[in-house]
């Protein structure tokens, strides 16, 4: 049986201002963010005279955990608003009112709960020299004062669970996962020596009054990515951007590039030791026998340019992905061994070289096909594994599928995407984004080269639950057909 730590924090005003690297909003709030929190009310004022040895051995002991589950209420930007505030000058200027600076806040405002919980697994082998430290830490918990910025104040609290006990906790499980996906959102998580390097720092912030400086000294803490458990695990990618040189592809030419990805990919696997699940010619090349079977292989995606009023459906960026759940070994081989290739044409011309993202906007644009949502729209085409009649409507409860919409059902089965997790589909000709086109506008390789016995629509998901992309569905899903973006909520 395994036991928990439970760490929570009950926020007093349902707000939090806490913000992580580069002034980006975060929630929710970062393992480190409470080990710090924890540690500065067990020695802030008169408890500092009670530190001692066994609390800290315990935070050593919690600083080389894994990272913790985290239970949290469902949280949404509020509307910004604009704080005036003194800046921290007072030595010069004595008058509080003429040293007044604008500072605009938005925070998370916590929906559905107001309780935070953060929870350490211990196994049961474990348990019994791990005891000590975690009920020390759980009567720690209660000194907390403040999670976030000073104004987000908490109670705090620390209990020692069961498996049944965290199963009945309300909100959103969020795990931690080391998979690689580039240009994702991370949060701090303290590490080895976390504790004596806070220690080290509060001590030159306390001497730089006799000092007349403060001396900035490296931070020792881990990063990890947190995703939300859902019923689609996440698919762990490799991304890329054209160089500065290089002309961008249309957005109907998206199978066309994908051929080139493909082919380079498959060229740079021949002569590598990287091994891959049934082999480079399965997962690398998707060379497939029999098509109704669907075994773990690459996803060649390249990405129009979509999601803002100047969006042209250019692509600029490319993407290969694993299959939903990979462990992410063979998405980071291709974000190596790819960095500086070439892309060549069938004719033999070079096409573009892949680069690491180096456009200021290429993080928005990435994360419209990466981040959580339950809005999806396709930006290109999803190609129908048959023959529809030319008939589709959306879906209502109280009539019967049409054909295009249970060969639609068999496109979310084929991909990994279970029936059940959708709530509802929309199906039409006309494109969702700035930028996309008509399906009959997009190239297609042969075996999907008959409009007819392979029709595509523009196809708009809602899912129950929030899901991760990259999401791809359709007869051309490995090739850059059928391709989505989350849409606003």
């Amino acid at each position: 049986m395994t036991r928990y730590l439970d760490v929570s924090v009950t926020f007093l005003d349902p707000l939090f201002h806490g913000k992580r690297d580069a002034e980006e909003p975060e929630w929710p709030p970062s393992p480190m963010r409470l080990f710090q929190a924890l540690l500065a009310g067990s020695r802030t004022g008169c408890r500092s005279r009670e530190w001692s040895k066994a609390k800290a051995e315990a935070f050593h002991w919690l600083e080389q955990r894994e990272p913790p589950m985290i239970i949290a209420p469902d949280a949404r930007r509020a509307p910004a608003y604009t704080l005036f505030v003194p800046n921290n000058d007072s030595d010069k200027n004595f008058e509080r009112e003429s040293r007044l600076t604008s500072k605009i806040v938005q925070p998370h405002r916590l929906r559905d709960g107001d309780t935070v919980h953060y929870l350490w697994p211990i196994d049961e082998t474990d348990f019994a020299a791990a005891k000590p430290h975690a009920e020390l830490l759980c009567r720690e918990a209660r000194n907390i004062l403040a999670l976030g910025w000073g104004i987000d104040q908490v109670v705090g609290d620390g209990r020692i669970l069961t498996d049944a006990e965290v199963d009945k906790l309300p909100g959103q499980r969020w795990r931690a996962w080391n998979i690689h996906r580039p240009e994702q959102d991370i949060w701090r998580i303290p590490k080895s020596g976390t504790l004596e390097d806070l220690e080290r720092v509060h001590a030159l912030f306390l001497a730089r009054v006799q000092e007349k400086k403060y001396r900035a000294l490296p931070r020792k803490f881990g990063t990890v990515t947190y995703i939300r458990q859902t019923i689609l695990s996440p698919r762990p990618y490799a991304v890329f951007e054209l160089s500065e040189d290089d002309p961008p592809f249309r957005g109907v030419d998206v199978v066309k590039v994908a051929a080139m990805l493909r082919s380079l990919t498959c060229r740079i696997a021949k002569g590598d030791t990287h091994q891959f699940p049934g082999g480079a010619e399965r997962y690398v090349a998707g060379h497939i026998s029999d098509e109704s079977f669907c075994p773990p292989r690459f996803s060649y995606l390249p990405l129009p340019t979509i999601g803002h009023p100047y969006a042209d459906g250019m692509i600029r960026r490319l993407m290969i992905a694993e299959p939903f759940g990979g462990d992410g070994k063979h998405a980071e081989w291709a974000q190596r061994r790819l960095r500086g290739e070439v892309l060549i044409s069938q004719e033999g011309k070079k096409e573009g070289r892949l680069l690491p993202l180096w456009r200021s906007t290429s993080k928005n644009i990435i994360r419209r096909y990466v981040r959580e949502s339950r809005k999806w729209h396709s930006v290109t085409p999803v190609i129908l594994p048959g023959y529809d009649n030319f008939k589709a409507i959306p879906h209502h409860a109280k009539q019967q599928p049409t054909k295009a919409e249970r060969l639609l059902f068999k496109c979310f089965a084929q991909a990994g995407i279970p029936l059940e997790s959708i709530e509802s589909v929309t199906m039409r000709k006309a494109p969702f984004w700035r930028g996309s086109q008509h399906p009959r506008e997009y190239y297609r390789p042969d075996y999907l080269a008959d409009h007819r016995a392979r029709p595509g629509w523009h196809v708009s998901i809602v899912f129950r639950d929030a899901v991760s992309g990259p999401l791809a569905i359709g007869a051309g899903r490995h090739c850059g057909l059928g391709i989505f973006a989350a849409a606003d909520e």
